[in-house]
């Protein structure tokens, strides 16, 4: 061959494929721009604030797998659109074609606007989208025009642009396509691949799976490399179903490490069954009880309530998700899933269904939310834990005429709703209210819209909202003949930003919450300094109500104080646990079974000293592992049915 022929060949084939390559590039380009995007407006919430020059080999091995992961989802998806416009070619079928390239505009319309979305969608839930996307969003057109208008603006323009860009692309190419660039040797490369992946499939699997870049990848550079429809599709393709059992410890090691069967050590053995009422406060950081924080708030109700209650001022929660809450707080269990528990093939492990238990001991028992019915999987949830009733806004008297947040009735119609069905029942009782007007954004209804301190954000004009209306909940209630015989117990779901403009967050102050008791029979100011967590709500729960058979709980009981170094556990994501105990916070990867970090957050607050790195306190290191391990290999073994034969 001549190599003016080959030059010819080569230029025709180039000519023949460029579209094709100039259609996936621009793809890749508008994706790395949203990446880009994504990562300078998450960058503080995600990594803290290291010495930025230290961190170029990181960026270029970041940029390096982004562009992989992007690119090979691209082709991914690209590759059968190429094919089927081959096959349409071949049967002749303009028609079919504009269907599948219509099809191909909705998907790739889709992709993009999912990263787009969860630029701004990340700080909610600290992770990529996944399949819990779909629980969370229950609702999601008809809270859309809950919102405002400018919000609804922007979210319409912006499907708007992007279904324009999409059409722009998608038509170009194939008009290209249709004028005789039909990327034969493209077509001919990936049917190749396909025919050869049978031989190469274990290769294949490493790269398609999102375990592979974990190897090489921290979990924090993970989140910004990831590719959110790519994340999306896969968790729920994959349901949220695969808990791998891990076997890091001899079984009686790890039962003596962490027992999660445990008889309750601080039964009520008063004749008087005492009533409960739990309060979930959604989205409510411990920060607005700390004096010291400058996002501390003026709440003349809960500071009269700290001067005569019990308050826990070193209590974390699990997650970061409302249904991981519910469940931490409502069950004693972790969430290790990517759907919530409630909605998982888990939901039939043996554990103690707080309602049934209580039962037992004739509570009658029941929840309140102003939510729409079900939203966020909560029926479920209240039904799978054996509580007798569940009250959500169609069940409050003309509900439709009263000022509603955006997701739902404003707090105190609720807490009036809810004061009224306390009147109803006899004694004893378990009575749970599940707050929303501290919920994002933070809308609160007009007869309150008065003057705010200077330099108070949303979320802190939200929660001095919520404790107005507590306070009107309360003074209803104190008239009341059961008031004295009531026990009421404070926990937010999770912790949020206190400031919906600047984010501080790290591995410990993104965790802590308000945790409050108040019995009015005791009535005494207690600042309790031990650490607990969510986990322990249940069991407090429990003993309160005088349970005395043992119970399933990552936790114990908010009494027990007989481990003055416990362990906290938490999952940031789903490729992150982590464990605190009274000076440490480790970071432990499942996937590549190693620690990420270990700060030592007493003398480093900031968590800006890595000790793994340095090998610094690697007893400490080798402890906290091992009790992670121990956490990962109770909870994985429970999840598949392994333990309470």
């Amino acid at each position: 061959m001549k190599v003016s022929d080959l030059t010819f060949w080569i230029k025709a084939a180039w000519q023949d494929n460029k579209p094709f390559l100039f259609f996936n590039l621009t793809l890749l380009f508008i994706l790395s721009v949203l990446k880009i995007i994504f990562y300078n407006y998450n960058y503080h919430f995600i990594f803290g604030s290291p010495d930025l020059t230290q961190l170029w080999p990181d960026k270029l091995n970041l940029i390096r797998w982004s562009v992989f992961i992007d690119l090979f989802f691209l082709v991914l998806i690209t590759a059968p659109l190429l094919l089927l416009l081959h096959l349409c070619r071949l049967m002749r079928s303009k028609i079919a074609a504009l269907i599948f390239l219509s099809l191909f505009i909705l998907l790739h319309s889709a992709v993009v606007l999912l990263n787009l979305a969860d630029i701004f969608y990340f700080r909610f839930h600290f992770q990529r989208a996944n399949a819990d996307l779909l629980y969370v969003l229950g609702h999601p057109f008809e809270e859309l025009f809950h919102l405002n208008i400018l919000i609804i603006l922007a979210f319409f323009l912006a499907i708007s642009g992007v279904l324009f860009v999409m059409l722009k692309l998608h038509f170009k190419f194939f008009r290209a396509f249709t004028s005789g660039k039909s990327c034969r040797l493209t077509a001919l490369l990936l049917l190749l691949a396909i025919a050869l992946l049978p031989l190469y499939k274990k290769s294949f699997e490493k790269a398609l799976v999102p375990a592979f870049p974990l190897l090489e990848l921290n979990s924090k550079q993970l989140m910004v490399v990831q590719n959110s429809f790519y994340t999306f599709v896969y968790s729920v393709f994959r349901g949220g179903q695969e808990i791998k059992v891990t076997h890091y410890l001899p079984e009686a090691v790890c039962d003596s490490i962490f027992p999660i069967r445990k008889i309750l050590p601080f039964n009520n053995t008063d004749s008087t069954k005492r009533n409960i009422v739990l309060l979930i406060m959604e989205s409510v950081p411990y920060d607005f009880f700390d004096h010291n924080s400058k996002y501390s708030t003026v709440m003349p109700f809960f500071d009269s309530l700290l001067e005569k209650s019990s308050f826990y001022n070193n209590a974390f929660c699990f997650a970061h998700q409302s249904n991981k809450g519910i469940t931490a707080i409502l069950s004693g269990l972790p969430t290790l899933c990517d759907i919530p528990l409630y909605h998982s093939q888990f939901v039939n492990m043996p554990i103690s269904q707080v309602g049934i238990a209580l039962k037992k001991n004739n509570y009658h028992s029941f929840f309140c939310i102003g939510d729409d019915y079900d939203n966020f999987g909560f029926a479920k949830c209240i039904h799978w834990l054996g509580i007798d009733q569940y009250y959500s806004k169609e069940d409050i008297p003309g509900y439709r005429h009263l000022p509603s947040h955006t997701m739902g009735l404003h707090d105190e119609f609720v807490l009036d709703f809810m004061h009224q069905k306390i009147k109803e029942l006899p004694s004893p009782f378990f009575a749970i209210n599940y707050n929303i007007s501290t919920h994002y954004p933070y809308d609160l209804p007009h007869s309150f819209a008065g003057k705010f301190p200077a330099g108070y954000t949303s979320p802190m004009k939200a929660m001095v909202y919520y404790d107005h209306c507590l306070q009107q909940f309360f003074k209803a209630c104190a008239a009341e003949s059961w008031f004295r015989n009531t026990v009421f117990i404070f926990c937010a779901d999770h912790w949020m930003a206190p400031d919906d403009n600047h984010i501080k967050f790290n591995a410990i102050s993104g965790y802590r919450i308000p945790l409050i008791v108040f019995d009015p029979l005791i009535n005494e100011k207690k600042l309790i300094t031990h650490r607990v967590s969510q986990f322990d709500v249940m069991g407090t729960i429990l003993s309160l109500g005088g349970y005395k058979d043992s119970i399933i709980s990552y936790g114990t009981a908010l009494a027990d104080t007989g481990n003055a170094n416990k362990l906290i556990f938490s999952r940031p994501n789903s490729s992150l646990y982590q464990v605190s105990d009274s000076a440490y916070v480790l970071g432990f990867n499942p996937n590549s079974n190693k620690a990420e970090f270990l700060y030592h957050y007493i003398s480093d607050p900031g968590l800006e000293e890595n000790l793994i790195p340095s090998h610094r306190d690697t007893l400490m290191q080798a402890t906290l592992t091992k009790a992670m391990r121990a956490f990962l290999q109770k909870a994985s073994m429970q999840y598949n049915g392994l333990l309470f034969k």
